[in-house]
């Protein structure tokens, strides 16, 4: 059993793995990370290219993990299931095929050499800052992929980003739209308000307990307290369990002298490289970087006016740490012949020619037992507590099924069983906050038939089971419960219509010809002028503001009236006097850029989405 869990790949494992997701040359999420069709059936045909069930299915299963990664515990279930993220996760697929076959169409590519400095470059294949070839061969193997299709599929990744990147990338802002959107966003109003305020009213206002009597009578319903409940559960869990389990000393201490004696140093060199493609020209490319390096001429000023590598001639062709798994095996061998600071003559690879510097050279070195004994006892107590957790997950089921009281049968496992307090569907403490426990918990077979539930599988070796204890129906609270909320929400009513009342007055007075000023100190009200406000002014309401910005523009010789209520109850009679729009004389030349840049980019993103719907249009695709 807890081999299969492993093999399920969740937790830490799953993390690394899942990181790949979002390693810079993948634009377009999870439907990238796939391979090869090995699948009897097809999701999908796009242009005669198949989207195998396989492919789908993979696709799925990682956007489920992505989903369980980033919302954890309050991941809905129903976002989770296979139903719910085939129809969506397969319409990407198929763009993501669509955009390849346009990239691939319009002749885009990416060097070897660049691609394999992607690799050496991704961070979930390195251990200490430097790249990994035994991780890296450990999470392609965990994915389904070998060296060779892991690249294959890097390729397509990449050139699917270079084709998006360039498209949204493409875009200008027009000055024509550039001061059209100026006058929107920089558009001042100029208004007058009258207020009318809510406490006076509400402290003068009359609730009566009849009033309050029919309103519950007639809207019980808007007062539920809700369904509650209570369970017993046993929860397991391995780092719990790890946790509490003693280890020996002298264990730690032989498992370091172990680690010590099988240590084996590896030597990482740190190399750049200048490199020339494969062309008719290459020859005299090549004798041309030979000759300036014979020259004297810096290694540096070379890479940046001959190599074509792209990725690392700004870099001074600088292409991180390898053991001597990294790159071909030309390569590595030219690498481990030079000393420091040394530059090796061509080598041949199938990127090219290569001329290589070594820049540096390290040697690891076995940490010293202070250093790794807290690691080795977590280790120890880890693999101690596996062998406990697999026994008792084993039993659980057998131990709960039917079981009159999960308490007798935490008892038989050894183990504790829990009592939780009263809780709602919104969740209780710790575990049963989890939305796949309370979906089971208020589930008909927990919460109806009363029996223990299936064994619960909430995290990376981390189950639980529940059974109800008591069950509360939602009901109408007391009257006495709710008697100050009516109060206070038939109070706000009746304010609110009778400011309506007057500011209909208001209004109707100052559309006659009345002054603001002279119209509210008739009434004993407090007015404000509010010259030149913009849309994203602090110093108004927030509501007073959209509501005003809303408004019509007022013709030239009259102006705009309108009341708003206030999340706060006020209520405001508005008089909209000057509408001034906005210039690009008013941005400085900062904002100036950033407006520039943030309006192109808006216009790139609608002229991508436009481009997938032109190649959706005519693209020949079949949903199987």
């Amino acid at each position: 059993m807890l081999q299969a869990l492993r093999d399920n790949l969740k937790g830490t494992f799953a993390i690394l793995i899942v990181g790949l997701m979002a390693i810079p040359f993948v634009l377009f999420g999870v439907d990238s990370l796939f391979m090869q069709d090995s699948s009897t059936g097809n999701a999908a045909e796009v242009n005669d290219t198949q989207i195998s069930e396989l492919q789908l299915l993979r696709a799925v299963r990682l956007q489920k993990q992505q989903l369980l990664e980033r919302f954890g515990d309050q991941a809905p279930p129903e976002l989770l299931s296979e139903e719910a993220l085939r129809e969506p996760v397969l319409n990407r697929l198929v763009q993501r095929e669509l955009l390849r076959q346009a990239a691939e169409k319009g002749g885009l590519t990416i060097s070897n050499a660049e691609l394999d400095k992607n690799i050496v470059q991704t961070v979930p294949f390195q251990e200490n800052g430097s790249f990994s070839p035994q991780r890296f061969t450990q999470l392609l193997g965990a994915m389904g992929y070998t060296p060779a299709s892991y690249k294959a599929q890097l390729r397509e990744d990449v050139i699917v980003s270079q084709l998006g990147s360039g498209i949204v990338s493409s875009s200008l802002a027009a000055e024509a739209e550039l001061y059209h959107l100026a006058a929107l966003t920089q558009q001042q109003r100029s208004f007058y308000t009258i207020t009318l305020p809510y406490e006076p009213a509400a402290e003068h206002t009359e609730v009566s307990a009849g009033e309050i009597n029919d309103y519950y009578s007639a809207n019980g319903g808007r007062f539920m307290a809700p369904e509650q409940v209570s369970v017993e559960y046993i929860e397991l869990s391995l780092d719990d369990l790890a946790a509490n389990t003693p280890v020996d000393p002298a264990d730690v201490k032989a498992q370091y002298d172990a680690e010590v004696a099988n240590f084996e140093k590896q030597v990482q060199r740190h190399v750049a490289h200048i490199l020339i493609e494969p062309s008719d020209e290459a020859s005299d490319k090549i004798a041309a970087v030979q000759k300036r390096l014979d020259a004297g001429e810096s290694f540096e000023q070379v890479v940046k006016e001959l190599s074509e590598d792209a990725g690392s001639r700004d870099f001074g062709g600088d292409l991180g740490m390898t053991d001597g798994t990294s790159f071909p095996e030309a390569f590595e061998t030219a690498a481990a012949n030079l000393e420091v600071g040394q530059v090796s003559g061509p080598v041949e690879t199938d990127a090219g020619t290569h001329f290589i510097k070594l820049l540096n050279v390290q040697s690891s070195e076995p940490p010293t037992f202070e250093e790794a004994e807290e690691r080795i006892r977590d280790t120890l107590a880890r693999a101690a507590a596996e062998s406990v957790y697999a026994e008792l997950l084993n039993e659980l089921p057998d131990a709960t099924y039917n079981a009159a009281s999960l308490v007798d049968a935490a008892g038989t496992l050894g183990v504790e069983a829990k009592e939780s307090e009263l809780f709602d569907r919104r969740g209780g403490e710790g575990v049963l906050s989890n939305n796949q426990v309370l979906g089971v918990v208020f589930s008909d077979e927990v919460l109806q038939e009363g029996v223990a539930s299936d064994v619960i599988e909430v995290g990376d070796s981390h189950v639980v089971v529940v059974k109800l204890k008591q069950h509360i129906p939602a009901q109408v609270k007391p009257l006495e419960e709710v008697q100050t909320e009516i109060a206070d929400l038939l109070t706000r009513q009746k304010v609110e219509v009778a400011h309506a009342a007057e500011a209909a007055d208001l209004i109707a007075k100052l559309q006659q010809g009345s002054g603001v000023q002279d119209t509210a100190e008739a009434q004993g009200l407090q007015w404000q002028a509010h010259p030149e406000v913009a849309r994203n002014s602090v110093e108004a309401d927030p509501g007073l503001l959209q509501h005003v910005f809303e408004l019509p523009k007022p013709a030239t010789d009259s102006a705009v009236t309108s009341q708003v209520t206030l999340d706060n109850g006020d209520t405001v009679v508005i008089q909209l006097t000057v509408v001034k729009p906005g210039q690009l004389l008013d941005f400085t030349a900062e904002e100036m850029v950033a407006l520039q840049q943030r309006f192109a980019q808006e216009m790139g993103n609608v002229d991508m989405v436009l481009f997938q719907n032109a190649l959706q249009s005519r693209a020949d695709v079949e949903i199987y």
